[in-house]
């Protein structure tokens, strides 16, 4: 591209009309990019949704028609109401209940003497709040001996603890992880909470809390891990975190958290510094079969070293980039959008008819595969009327370089359309996004992956974290590592009390 500053010099009619194309196409890009950072500093912040040539209801009209075994009040329904597959819900707690009767003044009748009977109670609630409380828990520990001197003296030991010859128990170490990874409440605010009950733990004592609590669990995410490696499904994705450079006090490094799981199943977070081949290899270790996963160049250098690693594509991320296409205003970003959304849709119905991983394959066999096979060509034809650098030609390039990949999952009914599952476990909230996405110190990452593997997990299994990592912690320290699978948050049932 020419620049006014550098503008050639023009002898001749068809020179003047090279650079005038030349020029026009970098003023469409620049157009492009000044939109993209007006959407971002200014727009939404979720993805922009097409009205679209057609409705949800024709789309699902037209690939299913009016005389599917379901009902079509099964199949129309609002957009919203199914936008992705409902999560566990977690068990409703029985809440202490405090009752309080308020017996009237007035129990004689004015008008004979008599007593009044009851004849029925009105019942009102509301709820109060009781401050949170620490409790002392004392082990007394009697000491025996005999009066002859020579018996040795008789003591019960003491039981393993989270904490050896520390202050907290597992339920207190439990709380402290949670505030600060699931809360998102820093350790010197903990401490002021702390200090209105009553109590002094020093901000280092709770960081220490914190590594030691991670140290027990990180036994669980091994295992975890290696179940899920020992499948033939991953999802993987990876996010960068800030974390400090102990090698210029006061600036910042980038590290990342890599991230992979499998739907029904676990998530797990590891950290490291780099997003290479060396960091991506360290994560999968040997892991053989189906790799869901972006375009990153990384995951296709290792599929080649590994002919057993299979890709498998994510249309989420060529749909994203499609979208960006739509600021432009042409007709065919429309057009295949919409192709994109059929595809969406086709998975919608499979979850709304709880189809099984093979009822699913055939369905998109049958649906999904030739909606694919007229797309194919339809996007070679765009190569040649889109601009290279242009969105459109962007997500042209994209969809059909990963192509192979991304209609992997019309052969396997267990693989996603796309990788959101494993995406939305690095998507923080709002308020916990600034303590998500900075780590203090690089030695510090691998607490915050563990600890973040274990709450990621246990919401997937509809558990309660704070109940599962307080039950752990009290009974890992007498654990053998072999008991370990037996506590992990798929098999897990609270001990005993």
């Amino acid at each position: 591209m020419h620049h006014a500053a550098t503008l050639p010099e023009i002898t001749s009619l068809e020179q003047a009309r090279d650079l005038l194309s030349d020029l026009s196409q970098l003023n469409q890009q620049l157009l492009w990019r000044v939109s993209q950072l007006e959407q971002a500093l200014y727009g939404a912040t979720s993805e922009r949704q097409t009205n679209g040539t057609y409705s949800k209801e024709q789309i699902l009209l037209s690939l299913f028609g009016v005389s599917q075994p379901a009902s079509t009040e099964n199949v129309v329904v609002e957009e919203k109401t199914v936008a992705r597959p409902a999560k566990k819900a977690l068990p409703v707690k029985e809440v202490e209940t405090v009752t309080e009767r308020l017996e009237p003044g007035e129990k004689v009748c004015p008008h004979c003497g008599k007593a009044k009977c009851e004849i029925g109670c009105e019942v009102s609630e509301r709820y109060e709040y009781i401050p949170a409380k620490v409790v002392r828990h004392q082990i007394e520990r009697p000491k025996l001996a005999c009066a002859c001197g020579q018996g040795g003296v008789s003591i019960a030991p003491l039981p393993p603890q989270v904490i050896e010859q520390g202050q907290a128990g597992a339920s207190l170490v439990a709380q402290v992880m949670l505030n600060k990874f699931d809360n998102h409440m820093p350790l010197y605010r903990q401490q002021q909470e702390f200090a209105r009950l009553g109590l002094n733990f020093p901000r280092q004592t709770l960081a220490g809390w914190v590594e030691k609590g991670a140290h027990w669990l990180s036994a669980i995410v091994r295992e975890m891990k290696q179940e899920l490696l020992a499948g033939d499904y991953l999802q993987v994705d990876e996010t960068p975190v800030k974390v400090m450079d102990p090698d210029h006090p006061g600036k910042c490094a980038t590290g990342w958290l890599w991230v992979g799981g499998r739907p029904g199943s676990y998530v797990i977070f590891e950290f490291h510094r780099g997003r290479g081949k060396a960091e991506g290899a360290a994560f999968l270790q040997n892991f053989k079969g189906t790799l869901q996963r972006d375009g990153y160049g990384v995951y296709g250098a290792l599929a080649r070293d590994n002919l057993e690693l299979i890709p498998a594509g994510c249309w989420s991320h060529a749909r994203r980039k499609f979208i960006d296409a739509l600021e432009e205003g042409t007709p065919a970003a429309t057009a295949l959008v919409e192709e994109v959304r059929k595809l969406y849709l086709i998975e919608r119905h499979a979850r709304e008819q709880n189809l099984d991983p093979d009822q699913c394959q055939a369905l998109r066999q049958e649906k999904a595969a030739p909606i694919l096979a007229a797309l194919k060509p339809r996007l070679e034809a765009q190569l040649d009327q889109c601009l290279p650098q242009s969105p459109l030609g962007k997500a042209v390039r994209y969809t059909l370089a990963e192509w192979t990949a991304l209609t992997r999952y019309l052969e396997d009914g267990r693989v996603q359309i796309d990788n959101n599952l494993t995406e939305n476990s690095i998507r923080p909230s709002a308020i916990g996004k600034r303590n998500w996405l900075f780590i203090g110190h690089p030695e510090a990452g691998w607490r915050s992956a563990v600890i973040y593997s274990v709450i990621g997990s246990c919401r997937r299994m509809g558990i309660d974290p704070w109940e599962y990592i307080g039950d752990v912690l009290r009974r890992l320290p007498a654990m053998k590592q072999s008991e370990v699978p037996n506590i992990l948050p798929g098999r897990w049932h609270p001990a005993a009390k």
